[in-house]
């Protein structure tokens, strides 16, 4: 009889395939069907879920994130979580800086996302909210959109500010009144938003005040108010010119100590070396105000200021007559001639001749008014202190004579002159110049804190929690159930013992019939007694009972037991 055929469906690669995909199967199911690899399942299968459920903690926790823009409005902030979650980006609001937050991988290709798209757009122009007002507007509605973009416009001149991230301007400017008395001053308030790790220092916040107070009219400086983020007050005593003449003799003082103090170094340090000396100078300064006005009058030296001079001449006759009466006036005056005989007896008197001469001279003294204004800023005192390093001094051979000095005399001699002559040493005011040696520290020893300060602590702990709980996870769910299912179950109280069957004997069933049943019963039990051997002292154990029970049955056994084997070498 000629061999059929080979179907079309099993000729060509595809029919030589199947054949090979079978035999793997029964290669990976000889496989699976080993004893060992059966006892070993349960701890395979709690090991690959451990390790899953830590690959997925790991892929799914939390990763670390980074603040986008902070200060953003709210209005932004919505704009960019869109713009970003569109874009493929996780971006969420930190809980507690409310901030929006990306991860630190995708930190800068969200900035490049976010600039393409224009965003963020900062804050408004005030020219746009004016050319967005709409035609017949009231006045009140107008007069609050010029005032807001006012402030706006202020709010970005301040933002222009290095340590300035954010700033918003609310002016208060009252109704124009036509009576005086009942007119009010404009006010201003600044709330600034400070870059992290900045400050204002006193010349910024005063340089805020006069912008906004120069912007709007009639507004005076002490009437703007500057707060920053963290609710501090500003201007406090901005305006108050005692507060400010202090700031500046401060700032004065600490500029001049600053001077002595790296004068005293650059001469000290090629002689010390870098890094062996440190100095302090302490400088204490007379602020007060004098006004010296001293007069010096010289009695010696006069000078002739101004000289009048008065000459008066009369000639009258002598009065006579009876005094009251009319007849009595006296002649017209004579006129005078040279040469004229004199009068006779018995004739006319002469005229009586009078002369007075006055003279007014004024002199001053010399006199010198000087006035002396001396400078504000008077240094009183001058202290100086200088520590240099002290050098390790070589063992003494005499243990009983005194230690060496830290610092030699002459050394330390020409220090101090050089210390004296870079801060101008006065003698009469009191000034103290000190110079020593000591060993320095190079590096401080840091307290020891206890171990439940360490940073690491709180990871170990997370991460033992969750290795518990995983563990508990497998040990009390996962590895009971691949118990109950793969491992075989517990023999009955009322079971046989091994290599013994029952069978039930029907009716009409005769001795013969009942022996090739109980032959093939045992047969199969046999196999399956065999296969639920989990190790080779047990599989020893069952075919030891087997050889004592039927000695025939034994070489069916190993047959069944070798027959994978034997197909393997086939």
């Amino acid at each position: 009889m000629a061999p059929s055929p080979t179907p079309p469906a099993v000729r060509g690669p595809a029919g030589a395939l199947i054949p090979q995909m079978r035999g793997m199967v029964d290669q990976i199911r000889r496989f699976g069907d080993q004893p060992g690899l059966r006892r070993a399942m349960p701890a395979i299968l709690i090991l690959a879920v451990t390790v899953l459920a830590l690959a997925g903690w790991i892929l799914l926790r939390e990763p670390a994130r980074v603040t986008l823009y902070p200060g953003l409005p709210e209005a932004e902030k919505a704009r960019v979580i869109d713009s970003l979650t569109g874009g493929g980006i996780a971006a969420v609001i930190d809980e507690r800086t409310g901030e929006v937050a990306v991860p630190g991988a995708d930190y800068h290709r969200a900035r490049m996302l976010l600039a393409a798209q224009g965003l963020p757009q900062g804050l408004p122009d005030g020219n746009a909210l004016l050319n967005d007002l709409p035609m017949g507007t009231s006045k009140s509605v107008e007069t609050a959109r010029l005032r807001q973009a006012q402030e706006l416009d202020l709010a970005r001149s301040i933002t222009e500010i290095s340590a300035v991230s954010a700033a918003r301007v609310h002016l208060a400017l009252p109704e124009r009144s036509a009576f005086l008395r009942e007119s009010q001053p404009p006010r201003a308030s600044v709330f600034l938003q400070i870059v992290t790790g900045r400050t204002l220092d006193g010349a910024q916040v005063e340089a805020i005040v006069n912008l906004v107070s120069s912007s709007v009219p009639g507004m005076a400086r002490q009437d703007v108010t500057v707060v920053d983020q963290m609710g501090r007050l500003l201007s406090r005593g901005s305006d108050d010119p005692a507060v400010l003449l202090n700031d500046r003799q401060l700032q004065h003082r600490v500029q001049l100590e600053t001077l002595y103090r790296n004068r005293i170094e650059s001469l000290l340090t090629p002689i010390a070396g870098p890094g062996n000396l440190a100095v302090q100078v302490t400088i204490d300064m007379d602020f007060t105000r004098q006004e010296i006005r001293e007069e010096q009058v010289d009695p010696d030296r006069t000078a002739l200021l101004a000289e009048q001079s008065q000459i008066e001449e009369t000639a009258d006759p002598q009065a006579r007559g009876i005094p009251g009466a009319v007849s009595n006036s006296p002649p017209p005056e004579a006129g005078l001639e040279e040469g004229a005989p004199p009068t006779a007896a018995g004739e006319a008197a002469a005229p009586m001749r009078s002369r007075s001469q006055n003279s007014t001279r004024n002199f001053e003294v010399s006199r010198k008014v000087e006035t002396t204004l001396p400078a504000t800023a008077r240094i009183a005192r001058v202290s100086a202190a200088v520590v240099v390093r002290a050098q390790p001094q070589p063992a003494a051979a005499d243990p009983a004579a005194p230690p060496p000095p830290l610092l030699p005399e002459a050394l330390k001699a020409d220090l101090e002159r050089l210390t004296r002559s870079a801060v101008g040493f006065d003698a009469d005011r009191g000034d103290v110049v000190t110079i020593t040696a000591q060993p320095f520290l190079d590096t401080v020893a840091p307290e020891a804190s206890g171990w439940s300060a360490e940073p690491w602590l709180a990871d170990v702990a997370r991460q033992g929690f969750l290795l518990a709980a995983l563990a508990v996870v497998a040990l009390g769910v996962v590895r009971p159930i691949l118990n109950r299912v793969l491992l075989p179950a517990p023999a009955a109280a009322g079971a046989l013992p091994l290599g013994e069957t029952a069978v039930e004997v029907g009716e009409g069933e005769s001795l013969d019939d009942v022996r090739a049943r109980l032959k093939a019963r045992q047969g199969a039990l046999t196999k399956n007694m065999l296969d639920a051997a989990r190790s080779h002292e047990e599989q020893i154990l069952v075919i030891r009972k087997l050889v004592e029970e039927d000695e025939g049955r034994i070489a069916t056994t190993i047959r069944q037991m070798i027959a994978a084997e034997l197909d393997t070498v086939k």
